[in-house]
């Protein structure tokens, strides 16, 4: 029966482009959207998921690093330090700068990479210099293409001139994206004499974490904040505006695959009628027949699947080196399903009139 059916399907080669093609721009639809709502979803609050601490201590108050201020001094870091449970606590310095570069603001949020304490440094270097040496900045790869920002070009912040020494991954947030520069130039640019914005406590093995935050907090000047708490606290304003309208494009477009999948499968399907009639005529049963129109479909929806795929990939690919906000990531989990549910449709589509090709008299069919 698989014989026949493909006999059958590439009987017709503009008919079977049709019924491909149909499926294959489905699935990139279907793909693409999905792509780009799981590459945000996981680029969001990447670096601050990389920063190692149990613990974020904040000034009471303050939940996250853009939108309540918070300023400890050093000596705050010192009691922390001899908390019973705390293994380490370490300043952690950074806020937003602007600038502007051929006319356009540009909003950085700038840290002190401090390789004494091993804090503040960027998730990923791709090009360039790994660690900023004095007067250099390493910014995200995503701002220099989309801001055309070269390695060695010298950028203003807050009255001193930095070079661009490389470029970093992971630290784009829509609006403003992180930088990082030597804890003496950070010192400078973000003006905390004896201070800093954050501290990082790691609980020593063996220690509850709860109890060390509570002796922490009893001092009333700061909070202790979880580390998946505060990611939590930094990615929810573009989880809450950006994502669902990607998640909202993304039914549509499941939506819309779907249904050009299913009406593709089912015009084919209908189409080759007489085909089907004349292998009644010679002795096809009902249960071959099925067999046949469903054998059918599913080599259609894997031959778009896979064409679909690869166009989905390409674009994905193409769109992101023109457009380096267009971030995606498809996983093997979302071509899974996604295949899953062009392969079902493609069944279903093509039951959906079998039970009229069923009925079908080859004399008609022979008359006609």
């Amino acid at each position: 029966m698989l014989f026949l059916a493909l006999k059958n399907l590439v009987q017709e080669k503009t008919r079977l482009l049709i019924s491909v093609g149909g499926v294959a721009f489905s699935v990139l639809l279907i793909m693409s959207i999905q792509g780009l709502y799981q590459g945000w979803s996981n680029k969001i609050g990447e670096y601050i998921r990389t920063v190692p601490a149990d613990y974020w201590i904040t000034q009471t108050g303050a939940t996250d690093m853009f939108h309540t201020p918070s300023v400890l001094p050093l000596t705050v870091g010192e009691r922390i330090a001899t908390v019973d449970g705390v293994a380490a606590a370490k300043p952690f310095s950074g806020r937003r700068v602007a600038f502007e570069h051929n006319g356009r603001d540009i909003n950085l949020y700038v840290i002190a990479d401090d390789t004494e304490n091993n804090v503040g440094a960027p998730a990923r270097v791709v090009e360039g210099k790994p660690v900023p040496g004095k007067g250099e900045i390493i910014i995200d790869r995503v701002v220099a293409r989309s801001e055309n920002l070269r390695i060695g070009d010298s950028i203003p912040l807050a009255g001193r001139t930095l070079k661009v020494a490389g470029y970093s991954e992971g630290g784009y947030i829509l609006s403003f994206s992180f930088a990082f520069t030597t804890k003496e130039d950070a010192e400078s640019i973000l003006q905390l004499p004896g201070a800093t914005n954050f501290f990082l406590v790691t609980v020593k093995a063996g220690s509850n974490a709860g109890d060390v935050a509570e002796r922490i907090e009893a001092d009333p000047a700061v909070d202790a904040i979880t580390k998946d708490r505060f990611v939590e606290n930094n990615t929810n304003i573009v989880r809450d505006t950006f994502l669902p309208i990607i998640l909202v494009l993304l039914l549509i477009g499941i939506a819309v695959g779907m249904t050009v999948i299913g009406l593709t499968i089912f015009t084919s399907t209908i189409e080759k009628a007489r085909e089907y009639g004349v292998l009644k005529a010679i002795g096809v049963t009902n249960l071959q027949l099925y067999a046949v129109v469903v054998e059918q479909a599913i080599t259609a929806a894997v031959l778009g699947y896979l064409l679909g795929a690869g166009l989905a990939l390409a674009v994905s690919a193409a769109a992101g080196s023109y457009v380096p906000e267009f971030i995606t990531e498809i996983r093997w989990w979302d071509a899974g399903w996604i295949f899953a549910v062009t392969v079902a449709m493609a069944v279903v589509s093509s039951l959906l009139p079998v039970r009229r090709l069923a009925r079908i008299d080859p004399a008609e069919v022979f008359r006609s």
